[in-house]
């Protein structure tokens, strides 16, 4: 795509969050064919909204194929969150370990080992908001979600975890409840089986962002799957070892 189409997607997409409306899809000549693409629409966006990325959702383990979400500054809360409701109308939730880097990574920094990684990051637990400006989250196109900083809508993460050395992450249990209900239970529910493979996939990508300050989360995808909750909702999530995070939907 070229910038004046990355520009406009971008600016579509900043419009609607700003708005508050949902966009059935993006228009066709405006549409990513690529993940470049995507990710490049995601960039323009938070320089519209004059938005910092301060962490990114990953998903794949393979370098040259991995894909991420940017998460915007304001959308990343510490626990105990609330966030408005009709902030995020999808309500998705998701239980996550997320990493959080020590020191910044350059351009050079591709060859990072599983060693290296361990040394570098703290792990965070946290909580994904899963949001979209589509009118139909399932039915919009994955390319134009990627643009849609993978329909990140926020990321709750609590203190690190420094006992985390102990855990064996690949069978951690976690689990997501609404309130009294039990949404979801775990025991090592990571697609991944170990969730810093993707986190050291996204580090090693060729076409990551050059540049990752250190205080850069990395959030690695579920271990609950998807649930959804309701405005007025309060969501907990527990983590064996480590404890609860909350976020509460305010209305």
């Amino acid at each position: 795509m070229d910038r004046s189409k990355i520009h406009s997607a971008a600016k579509l997409l900043a419009k609607s969050r700003q708005e508050g409306r949902f966009v059935q899809e993006l228009p066709e000549k405006l549409k990513p064919a690529t993940f470049a693409d995507a990710a490049a629409i995601q960039t323009e966006t938070a320089h519209i909204l004059d938005e910092p990325i301060v962490a990114y959702k990953v998903s794949g383990v393979d370098p040259a194929q991995v894909i991420w979400g940017a998460i915007l500054g304001s959308r990343f809360l510490q626990h105990p969150a609330q966030l408005p409701a009709a902030d995020v109308p999808l309500l998705g939730v998701e239980a996550e370990i997320a990493y959080l880097l020590k020191r910044d990574v350059e351009a050079g920094d591709r060859a990072l080992t599983i060693e290296q990684f361990d040394e570098m990051t703290s792990v965070v637990p946290a909580i994904e908001i899963v949001d979209s400006r589509f009118l139909s989250y399932t039915a919009a196109p994955a390319m134009d979600r990627n643009a849609d900083f993978m329909s990140n809508g926020a990321l709750v993460v609590g203190d690190p975890w420094p006992e985390s050395v102990e855990t064996d992450f690949p069978t951690l249990r976690v689990g997501l409840s609404n309130g009294d209900q039990v949404l979801a239970e775990a025991e090592g529910g990571h697609s991944a089986g170990d969730p810093r493979l993707p986190a050291l996939a996204f580090l090693r990508a060729p076409h990551r962002p050059d540049h990752l300050p250190a205080g850069t989360v990395i959030t690695t995808g579920t271990l609950t799957g998807l649930k959804y909750v309701q405005p007025g909702d309060t969501v907990t999530a527990s983590f064996a070892g480590y404890g609860t995070l909350e976020i509460a939907f305010t209305t």
